[in-house]
């Protein structure tokens, strides 16, 4: 699960970069906005990529010296940034435009959707796989996620339960027999064979999302038959935020998305004897998320050519 780092990001905290924005504040000022109508004409030559938990909040409390920083030092008195500002999480159970809400209530300045990269963000990229009949797995709005990211045809977990009601075993109370399937008390709704899967955050039932991404690696996407032989490369597979932890309001780190893909990985191991092959690996720290952070800094400001220089506050 290793994803090569961009070695151009300088990793800064919030108190180093709020005395360097401290420093320069009048050059930015007096440069980059209009006395007339406060509009943008940035051309500075850095841009800041923050991360936001653990750096900017800690669970759902923002840190101590964020929101000066935010409210004035990094913009100017109408609230727009003055510097380029992207926002990069590895959170994956929310849409961007509800991280940008959130951002803005938490730092006291408008941050648009266009400034956020959820973890999934970058899947936007990987266009030959839109078109495919993909499982998406996670929790929260997982369906309109999918939508805003590019695919066109989509299932969930859930909707694998409803087509193959005999797999779902480990919670009794919801497993279902072969004589209720027979008798017409529970009722299949069949679907088209997963030709890919997105797992892009962690799940609430562990055991069932676990249980059917294993039953389609083994079945090439259709649990309806069971191979002669394990078919492998499986169906490719896609992966968004590879944090083993994550810091909240607790005192010690919490389970993060990356300890769910172990625990993929080594049951795969373990029941075939092969490798779980990732097609891509998405979010913090792989290349391909800070090349869309970069890509979305670029449209901020007037000169690209200026923006050398990129600050990573994690």
């Amino acid at each position: 699960m290793a994803c090569k780092f961009v070695k151009s990001l300088k990793l800064c905290n919030i108190h180093k970069i709020s005395n360097y924005i401290e420093h320069i504040q009048q050059d930015i000022n007096t440069k980059y906005f209009s006395s007339t109508s406060n509009k943008e004409i940035l051309s500075p030559s850095f841009g800041l990529i923050f991360d936001i938990d653990g750096v900017l909040v800690r669970g759902k409390q923002v840190l101590p010296g964020v929101q000066d920083t935010f409210m004035n030092k990094l913009t100017n008195s109408g609230g727009r940034f003055v510097v380029p500002t992207v926002f990069v999480t590895n959170a994956g159970n929310s849409l961007a435009a509800d991280k940008a809400k959130q951002l803005t209530e938490w730092l006291g300045v408008e941050v648009e959707e266009d400034q956020v990269v959820m973890s999934h963000t970058p899947i936007k990229m990987l266009h030959k796989y839109h078109t495919k009949h993909t499982l998406i797995s996670g929790q929260g709005p997982m369906e309109e996620i999918a939508k805003r990211l590019g695919f066109n045809k989509v299932v969930t977990v859930d909707s694998i339960r409803n087509a193959h009601p005999l797999l779902d075993c480990v919670d009794h109370r919801r497993r279902v027999s072969l004589k209720d399937v027979q008798s017409g008390k529970v009722v299949p709704s069949p679907i088209d064979p997963v030709e890919a899967i997105a797992v892009i955050g962690e799940p609430v039932r562990w055991e069932t999302n676990l249980q059917l991404i294993i039953d389609l690696l083994l079945t090439n996407g259709n649990p309806n038959e069971l191979p002669p032989t394990v078919p492998y490369p499986h169906i490719p597979v896609i992966a968004s935020n590879m944090d083993l932890l994550w810091m909240s309001e607790a005192t010690m780190p919490r389970f993060g998305h990356g300890t769910f893909l172990v625990c993929l990985e080594s049951l795969y191991k373990k029941i075939t004897g092969h490798d779980l092959i990732y097609d891509h690996l998405v979010g913090k720290p792989c290349e391909l998320t800070y090349q869309y952070a970069v890509q979305l800094l670029l449209k901020q400001v007037s000169q690209p050519q200026q923006l050398i220089r990129l600050y990573g506050i994690g």
